[in-house]
């Protein structure tokens, strides 16, 4: 079928895991969904890893001026699979219509890596640099500085300078005096909350003298990384494996584990154990801290196979949806067994000195998937928020409604809710608009839907009176364990609304200018925003 344009920027498989990135749009049709599609010499077979699509590409929008789909036809694919011998991998993509167009990948498109010291690890840094400068040239060319910024930023971040190679070399980085608290931090390193979280709890330490060892993982290199911080150390470097930091740090006198995400490592089936083993092995207290529902399901946000909160259900239904499951990070557990993935990380739970939830909410679901908690372990205690910004906004439209959106929206910020309203905002032909204070990955209709493009968090509420936003909608399809934007949303005493789960709902429902939703229909959500908006603004 023709019509497809397509490319795969960079795509690196390294110890059966899979990360790459490109864009593909149609000519003639939405894309609806993308996979990469791989064929091994010793599986019978082929297996197939969802690409999470409409990410926001300027570039080839640029390039593409005549199509409105170019813009949002970034793809991004990150997945583990079974089996050695890799013959052949395809990109496949769903049409509107439930056609699939299939692409076969060159290999000079891939790069098979074994470790961070390998030539062909460094090939394929080299080729992500080649593309990414090619899309700065591009965002030069159309004065997108700011989007370069960013992406500079982020493909810089987080790479390791050096390796260690021997266990024993991690202890010669830190002085006699600096190990006298020493917490070893779990954690991914992809931003948002958690991230935020982390930096705050990190710096924080390091103020009261503590040195901090933290395992993370840099997925565009597919490499574990350990990043050392104290008063006079700031140094990330290159391990080969998990285990290696076990036995690295079995000597040191380590106080405290801190399990804070370990959403997006490869291999994370591997993280209880990591974490039961430091924790027996030096004696230290071990923290766990619920960001999210990985310790759970791989599917993190709790969003199943068709796309849905789950609701945690029985696990006879886990059964069947986790092996289909494209969402999140479902992909990187190979097994794809939820009893499996239940028993490492209850054991992990079980041997947790402590388990810190940041709502109600979040500790009822995790209590509800793992009665054997103690409820002594479990404390609820709600994120610090004293350092954003706060005080009533004014504003001044009020006649009209006019939805405001904050945030990266992506598929589990609710992008395609976002664009379901959209559509029933034209379906009626109303003058309601949607403004995105951020970006949204999806192709909304452009007659509705406004961008503000990336902005600095100071910006925030200068960006929503300029907006002319007046009533706020945090789309989010998963049950939020905290959500900072809500927060800040209510501190400038914005309306706000938000689907009935997770920690938005428990907080709205108790907020004088909230409004919890009582459907997830488009109509039904456009009637009650509307009414929420007279209620708050019109009513005499």
């Amino acid at each position: 079928m023709s019509g497809l344009v397509w490319s795969v920027d960079s795509l690196i498989i390294k110890d059966n895991v899979v990360f790459g990135f490109g864009w593909a749009f149609h000519e003639q049709q939405e894309i609806v969904s993308a996979r990469i599609r791989l064929v091994c010499q010793d599986t019978e077979a082929t297996q197939a890893i969802g690409a999470d699509v409409g990410k926001l590409r300027e570039d080839v929008g640029h390039a593409f001026p005549g199509q409105a789909r170019a813009s949002n036809s970034g793809f991004v694919v990150f997945g583990a699979y079974q089996g050695a011998a890799l013959t052949d991998v395809f990109l496949d993509v769903t049409l509107a219509d439930g056609a699939v167009v299939e692409a076969q990948i060159p290999a000079s498109k891939f790069v098979m890596a074994s470790d961070a010291r390998t030539a062909s690890h460094r090939g394929a840094a080299l080729q992500q640099f080649r593309t990414l400068a090619r899309r700065a040239f591009g965002l030069v060319k159309a004065m997108k500085f700011r989007s370069l910024v960013e992406k500079t930023r982020r493909y810089l971040k987080g790479r390791p300078r050096a390796a260690l190679t021997h266990p024993s070399q991690l202890g010669g980085y830190f002085r006699q005096s600096e190990l006298d608290t020493l917490c070893l931090i779990v954690d991914h390193d992809l931003g948002g909350g958690a991230n935020h979280y982390r930096a705050r709890l990190v710096d924080e330490m390091i103020a009261h003298g503590a040195s901090v060892i933290i395992l993370s993982f840099h997925v565009a290199t597919l490499t574990h990384v350990l990043i050392l911080r104290n008063r006079r150390l700031d140094v990330r470097l290159a391990v080969p494996s998990k285990s290696f930091l076990v036995e690295a740090v079995s000597s040191m006198p380590v106080k405290e584990v801190i399990y804070n995400t370990a959403v997006s490592f490869a291999r994370p089936e591997e993280i209880p154990e990591l974490l039961l083993s430091v924790k027996y092995r030096t004696g230290a207290r071990l923290k766990v801290l619920a960001h999210d529902f990985y310790v759970a399901c791989p599917s993190h946000f709790l969003i199943d196979a068709s796309g849905k909160y789950c609701g945690a259900p029985d696990l006879s239904v886990c059964r069947t949806c986790l092996p289909a499951n494209p969402h999140g990070f479902a992909t990187l557990f190979a097994a794809r067994d939820i009893g499996t993935w239940r028993d490492l990380w209850g054991a992990m739970l079980a041997g947790a000195d402590e388990i810190v939830a940041f709502s109600q909410s979040t500790a009822d679901i995790l209590c509800q998937i793992y009665p054997q908690i103690s409820q002594a372990q479990v404390a609820v205690v709600p994120h610090d928020t004293t350092y954003l910004r706060k005080g009533e906004l004014h504003v001044s439209n009020t006649q009209q409604l006019r939805i405001g959106v904050v945030g990266q929206i992506g598929f589990h910020k609710g992008s395609a809710f976002v664009k379901a309203l959209a559509a029933e905002i034209k379906r009626r032909q109303s003058d309601i608009k949607i403004v995105v204070i951020g970006t949204i990955e999806s192709n909304c209709d452009t007659d509705v839907v406004q961008q503000t493009g990336p902005y600095a968090h100071d910006e925030l509420p200068d960006l929503i009176v300029r907006s002319g936003a007046n009533t706020m909608l945090f789309p989010s399809i998963w049950p939020e364990t905290f959500s900072f934007v809500v927060q800040e949303l209510m501190d400038l005493h914005l309306p706000v609304a938000a689907f009935d789960f997770g920690a938005p709902a428990e907080r709205l429902a108790i907020y004088d200018k909230g409004c919890v939703l009582d459907s997830m229909n488009p109509a039904a959500v456009l009637d009650q925003l509307i009414s929420f908006h007279r209620k708050t603004y019109l009513a005499s």
